[in-house]
């Protein structure tokens, strides 16, 4: 019978810890299966349980090199709000503390011990001491174990990595260097040379494991916005309060103004306006009325409502957004790292020189030690410290220099890919737009603004607060009003000084018998073509005029528009709200493909059929509809302006809202990309240069130690040359 669990994974730190685990789960009997995430440490495995059970699993992974741990209650069993909470966040809490600090002590007691070898070596002259620099090297090389207990094996099963140049390099030269200090041999030992490769890569590897990015926590903060409890209808006039959990379908529940919808249903009885900004990314509220759908999570107004359940647990809005979250993060492929693909081979290639070094001069001279000590210079002036902080060191100077332009950048894959992108898709409220209604327009009476005050004074609606803040800039100062009456869905009527009056849509001017002339029907036509709400307002059945109110556009979003163009990349919009509004707003700004009235699942959709015709794609948003899109895409950036969850998904946060900020990041990636490979570049000129010259005899271990040494100097001064480049 198949079964599929999800795993976190203890000590995934690069993309070939990927590979290689997702490798040796795929090649077990049994496992139809694997997915590894890099970016929450967490493993998704189908797998036949009449062929092998998860301890079958742990063994296998355990074997790669790593430790697994079963997630239990994943979105696919059980119940829903409560279940996974905890379950999906505590791999990411320990990411966020525990690997993070663990990476630092490492980190911290190598550079203390390598700050001791030196001391002896350099100032007390107590180099002679072989035994002392043996314990303190041994410290080093215990403060660097991950890279043997994971390098040495991945070796064995012909799968090198990162690890395993690491391993070999330091090993090499500490287990000569113990053999020189054990059997009292006539060289100089290596310890130095071991504690800077160790601490070198350390520092490396605590600087990659600060910048990763906690996914995973999209996931807490997506759960988090479920109600709590819900009000059972239990009999006439009484409620009981129940957990979420406990609400079966057909379940009629009592929902509070300012609480939140426990579960999808329909209303049965009373009316409301409900805030479903969650789902469509919209700020104007929906009216509700008897036999309309909620949606979980989504907030109340200022009705009291009665629903009936109809969709509950894993089938809500809600937990089918968090698992399009998790499969979109899971389905992503990690970027298999220049640096990973060529080490594979590059590590083959140094052994076999290696190798043939130590033969041929034990041919040429027939000294067992002077051929060693060359074997052993080879190795270390071809160990990968340069090779493995040419990467990680663009990565932090780079992230670093976009976070001072406001740019947020949560892992390297990130920075490294965002330069591949083809076309960008935006959502409109709050990403290409203000996300907040303003009065744009007054046609008619001039007294409207002041009447709509008066009307909309007590209003919370968006629309209404548009209007309120108008007034207050003019300093208007509002009449005291009578027989207020909120329309559900259609408006206002009240009266001020015995007049009365109506503010709304035209379906409630038509249903208290006021109709208005074609003239006037083609102004309105005119301003909701510009993507407009209209609110008209009569008098005793006069019409005065109408306030259009819009969602004002961004500064930047022409000008970023544009920019982009400029740079082949193709712009496309994907919106919640009505296609007139939307067309409205692409034609001012310049995108060149809209597609509106869509929910999450179709956003997702038309970016997975962007992906299908090769487009490389990012997904620009703000709200927490937005969050699968922003994970199915292959960059997702998210405005610092908008939700947790919508930053928390998103792998580029723009903070300040500002959609310049996407061209930079997409500049920065460039010049950081190319920044890489410069450092890449001379990490191996600097190895097929030096290689050679070490196994002709040319060079001592001591002297290639101080050229990888000066080679990784090198590579870090180019990565800062990052910090003045112009965005």
């Amino acid at each position: 019978m198949s079964k599929k669990i999800q795993l976190s994974i203890e000590g995934i730190h690069c993309a070939s810890c990927v590979n290689t685990i997702e490798k040796d789960l795929k090649k077990t009997k049994g496992i139809t299966s694997a997915a590894v995430n890099f970016a929450t440490e967490e493993a998704s495995v189908e797998y036949d349980d009449s062929k092998l059970s998860e301890a079958d699993i742990f063994a296998v992974i355990e074997k790669s090199g790593y430790k697994a741990k079963l997630i239990s209650g994943s979105m696919d069993k059980g119940s829903h709000h409560k279940m996974s909470e905890h379950d999906h966040t505590s791999h990411a809490m320990a990411e966020g503390s525990k690997v993070v600090k663990n990476r630092l002590n490492k980190f911290l007691l190598s550079l203390s011990l390598l700050t001791l070898i030196l001391l002896f070596d350099f100032v007390l002259d107590v180099s002679s001491e072989g035994t002392i620099m043996l314990l303190l090297s041994l410290g080093v090389i215990y403060a660097g174990r991950e890279f043997f207990k994971i390098g040495i094996p991945s070796l064995l099963r012909a799968r090198p990595g990162m690890d395993t140049l690491v391993a070999l390099g330091s090993g090499t030269a500490f287990v000569y260097s113990a053999y020189v200090v054990l059997f009292d041999a006539k060289t100089d030992p290596y310890f130095m040379d071991v504690a800077f490769i160790v601490t070198f890569i350390l520092l490396g590897r605590y600087l990659e494991a600060r910048a990763k990015g906690k996914a995973s926590e999209a996931i807490k903060k997506l759960l988090q916005l479920s109600a709590k409890v819900a009000h059972k209808v239990i009999g006439e006039n009484k409620t009981k309060d129940v957990e979420l959990e406990d609400i079966e379908v057909g379940d009629k529940l009592l929902v509070k103004p300012g609480e939140k919808m426990p579960v999808d249903g329909i209303v049965l009885e009373g009316k409301t306006n409900v805030d479903e900004s969650m789902i469509t990314g919209e700020s104007v509220p929906v009216a509700k009325t008897p036999g309309d759908k909620i949606i979980g999570a989504t907030l109340n107004g200022n009705g009291v409502i009665v629903v009936a359940a109809k969709k509950i647990g894993k089938d809500t809005v809600l937990a089918r957004i968090i698992k399009m979250v998790q499969d979109a993060q899971m389905s992503k492929a990690p970027i298999q790292k220049l640096v990973d693909k060529i080490s594979n081979y590059f590590v083959w290639v140094v052994l076999g020189i290696s190798l043939l070094t130590l033969i041929v001069w034990l041919n040429v001279s027939g000294d067992v030690s002077s051929s060693l000590v060359h074997m052993v210079t080879v190795l270390v002036i071809a160990c990968p410290c340069a090779l493995g902080l040419a990467t990680p060191i663009s990565v932090v100077v780079g992230s670093g220099r976009g976070a001072s332009a406001g740019i947020l950048i949560k892992n390297s894959e990130a920075l490294e890919k965002i330069q591949k992108v083809s076309t960008i898709v935006f959502d409109k409220t709050g990403t290409l737009t203000k996300g907040k209604p303003e009065v744009v327009d007054i046609h008619g009476d001039k007294n409207i603004l002041q009447l709509a005050y008066n009307l909309e004074l007590n209003s919370e609606h968006p629309l209404a607060q548009a209007i309120i803040e108008k007034a207050t800039e003019k300093k208007l100062t509002a009449d005291k009003i009578e027989d207020f009456e909120a329309i559900t869905g259609r408006g206002i009527k009240a009266k001020i000084k015995g007049d009365s009056y109506l503010l709304g849509n035209y379906a409630l001017l038509k249903d208290n018998g006021l109709y208005l002339s074609d003239a006037e029907k083609e102004s309105i036509k005119l301003a909701e073509s510009k993507g407009q709400t209209v609110l008209m307002l009569a008098e005793n059945k006069k019409y005065l005029g109408f306030i259009a109110v819009a969602d004002t556009l961004k500064e930047s979003s022409k000008e970023a528009v544009a920019k982009l163009k400029q740079m082949g990349i193709k712009t496309i919009m994907l919106t919640g709200d009505n296609s007139l509004t939307a067309q409205a707003i692409a034609k001012k700004i310049g995108i060149d493909d809209t597609h509106a009235r869509l929910m999450p699942d179709q956003k997702v959709e038309k970016i997975k059929e962007l992906q299908n015709k090769n487009e490389f794609v990012a997904m620009v948003g703000d709200g927490i509809n937005d969050a699968p899109a922003l994970a199915q895409a292959d960059v997702g950036i998210a405005m610092g302006t908008g939700t947790d969850v919508a930053m928390e998904t998103g792998e580029v946060v723009l903070v300040k809202g500002d959609l310049m900020k996407a061209v930079q990041a997409i500049k920065l990636s460039e010049l950081t990309l190319k920044n890489i490979k410069q450092n890449l570049f001379w990490a191996f000129v600097y190895n097929t240069i030096g290689i050679p010259i070490a196994a002709f005899g040319f060079l001592n271990p001591a002297i290639s130690a101080a050229a990888m040494a000066f080679s990784s100097i090198s590579v870090v001064l180019n990565a800062l040359r990052l910090k003045r480049v112009k965005l």
